[in-house]
């Protein structure tokens, strides 16, 4: 089981080892040995996901291609380009400003930009999909509008308003 290359830099303290084989999409380069994943790879993966501003930049994209990946997982249709989804400067559900940067640094995470499905059993398609702050996303969870109208209900009836 294993590559014993591998098993051989982590007894010495590498940071790298050379597999036997090439890896899926048929590098032969070194291989990471925390993941396995091959140096060419990582540095591809590195490009796409902006790892310069992992941080500080804009976290929408890593979004969308966290639910890009999840959905050829699980068979969800996604059918949408990033350069389609609309960034507002506010939350369109709850009027607050968005923030599209990660947290930290005294920013709260109510106002992180999340990408949202209205309908969610309709998939990431256009007219379904839509950058709402995470606040406005948990509360909206998979709450159907009827259980919104009771809760709205119950709130009206306890504080009389």
């Amino acid at each position: 089981m294993g590559d014993s290359n591998r098993l051989t830099a982590m007894i010495h303290g590498d940071k790298t080892y050379m597999s036997k084989k090439s890896c899926k999409r048929g590098h032969n380069a070194p291989r990471l040995v925390s993941t396995c994943v091959c140096t060419q790879c990582a540095k591809e993966i590195y490009q796409i996901t902006d790892r310069n501003n992992y941080r500080t930049g804009n976290t929408l994209y890593r979004q969308f291609y966290t639910r890009m990946q999840f959905s050829k997982r699980n068979n969800i249709p996604f059918l949408i380009k990033f350069e389609s989804i609309e960034q507002p400067k506010f939350c369109p559900v709850l009027g607050i400003e968005l923030n599209y940067r990660w947290s930290g640094n005294g920013l709260k995470d109510d106002a992180k930009a999340t990408i949202d499905k209205v309908i969610p059993s309709l998939g990431y398609v256009l007219g379904n999909v839509f950058v709402i702050s995470w606040r406005a996303n948990k509360l909206k969870s998979n709450m159907t509008v009827d259980e919104l109208e009771k809760i709205m209900n119950y709130i009206k009836e306890k504080t009389n308003v």
